[in-house]
């Protein structure tokens, strides 16, 4: 026995069906590249019958092609908006420096990102060496 969907449209299920018409790939492949053991739980999800497992996100998302950052962030707003409020809020795990790194990131490109490539990450990484020299003979120093 089926349950009915929903009658209010769920976010994460539209983001899914979206991303599915959007794979061009059939359910029965995606069910099988995500770990699901049939392809009918992938209807069932796109539907809003049931909903998409927090913990199966990053693998459905490579499955379809799709960005499983704004999936997972869909999923989480909806299914638990609470959990959601505390990590958009963005100070679990960081420290106040790792935050203002992450805000001079940001604004440094002016909303942009700046690729990752191995030579902006040594580069970086340099900056880091010589910014911890430079304090390092100041304190010495000093």
């Amino acid at each position: 026995v089926m349950t009915k969907p929903r009658k209010t449209p769920s976010p994460t299920a539209i983001f899914l069906d979206h991303a599915i018409s959007a794979s061009g790939r059939t359910q029965k492949e995606i069910a099988e590249d995500a770990g699901f053991p049939k392809p009918n739980v992938i209807s069932m999800m796109k539907l809003g019958a049931t909903k998409v497992p927090i913990d199966r996100i990053p693998a459905l998302a490579e499955a379809l092609g799709a960005d499983a950052d704004e999936f997972l962030e869909i999923a989480l707003r909806e299914y638990h908006p609470e959990v959601f409020a505390v990590i958009a809020a963005g100070e679990i795990g960081l420290s106040d420096d790792e935050l203002m790194l992450i805000t001079i990131y940001r604004t440094a490109f002016a909303g942009s990102t700046l690729p990752m490539t191995q030579d902006v990450s040594e580069l970086i990484a340099k900056i880091f060496r010589l910014i911890w020299l430079v304090q390092f003979e100041a304190s010495a120093n000093g």
